[in-house]
């Protein structure tokens, strides 16, 4: 997959090739995204063309005054799934670049000219240009017919959201958040050195911050799975700052890995949470928190064993 930062520079590398192009922020790559990448994918193999997405390399949200909106994916992991789902070619925008362009500029100056794109791909809500005038139907008529507008996917009775995936990890419903994503949501950040308490007690763990703007789960400690290398392991994830045993630690997030013994520091390891167990809580003893971590790794253990593990 090549990706292009179409706004850096006045002249890209090279005459870009006829595509089919996807376009949105794909924030979360969820599954009402995924169906419009794969809606692109199948035109584009239909009509021998390449199969492209446009988006932004910063969500505009994080750029728009009084705004924001935490990142659900890290850019590398977004363009990883864009590869998985036969995406060829990436373009990546500045959004302030090209904030004031009308629609009809976006879709000569960009989607014509500079990315050569024979068809358009968008979601049912899709905006673009300036003040979010553009409209599915504005991109149709602009596009000469050749746009195809994807129908919302609907879990829960509401059309799936990126800001709806976030209220659902922010408040614990990571089970939700999974249906809504198609998968569970995940961090794939490095591991970092803690105060190694968890090794002094019996229960080792990793520690992994949380990037700036990017979305937390609520506290609590959450059934999950972490992959190392080519195998996954049932995990106890804990989100929070540790109050029993670290009063001024920051949030972050703090996971013992059922059955692995071994060094994971500097390595960025995939940590998925599949369901809130419990509330962070702060015990009046080390013994006592020992014996919950034991039956959250019990619970953990009963949970997956029922094949819940993808």
């Amino acid at each position: 997959m090549l990706i292009y930062d179409i706004t850096s520079s006045d002249k890209l590398p090279c005459e870009m090739p006829p595509c089919v192009v996807a376009l949105g922020n794909f924030d979360g790559v969820h599954t009402g995204h995924t169906e419009l990448l794969k809606q692109a994918v199948a035109v584009a193999v239909k009509r021998g063309l390449m199969p492209a997405v446009f988006t932004f390399a910063k969500h505009p949200e994080t750029v728009l005054a009084n705004r924001n909106a935490p990142s659900i994916l890290t850019l590398d992991d977004k363009l990883e799934i864009f590869k998985e789902l036969g995406i060829e070619r990436v373009y990546l925008a500045d959004f302030e670049k090209i904030r004031d362009y009308s629609p009809d500029r976006f879709v000569s100056d960009i989607l014509r000219k500079t990315i050569n794109a024979s068809v358009a791909v968008c979601g049912f809500d899709f905006k673009f240009g300036q003040y979010g005038k553009g409209t599915p139907e504005m991109l149709t008529r602009l596009m000469d017919g050749e746009a195809v507008v994807i129908p919302p996917v609907m879990k829960r009775g509401q059309p799936v959201s990126s800001t709806l995936i976030r209220l659902a990890v922010e408040s614990g419903d990571t089970e939700y958040a999974a249906q809504m994503l198609g998968r569970p949501f995940y961090i794939d950040f490095p591991v970092i050195h803690g105060k190694e308490l968890g090794r002094s007690i019996g229960v080792p763990t990793i520690n992994q911050n949380f990037p700036a703007g990017h979305v937390i789960p609520a506290h609590g400690v959450y059934a999950c799975t972490v992959t190392i290398g080519q195998k996954k392991y049932a995990g106890v994830a804990n989100v929070g700052s540790h109050p029993t045993v670290d009063t001024d630690a920051q949030i972050n997030c703090e996971t013992h890995i059922v059955g692995f013994t071994g060094w994971l520091y500097g390595q960025k390891i995939k940590v998925s949470f599949y369901k809130k167990i419990r509330d962070e809580k702060k015990f009046s003893s080390i013994d006592e928190l020992v014996a919950q971590i034991e039956r959250d790794i019990a619970q953990t253990k009963e949970y997956f064993d029922t094949g819940k593990i993808q």
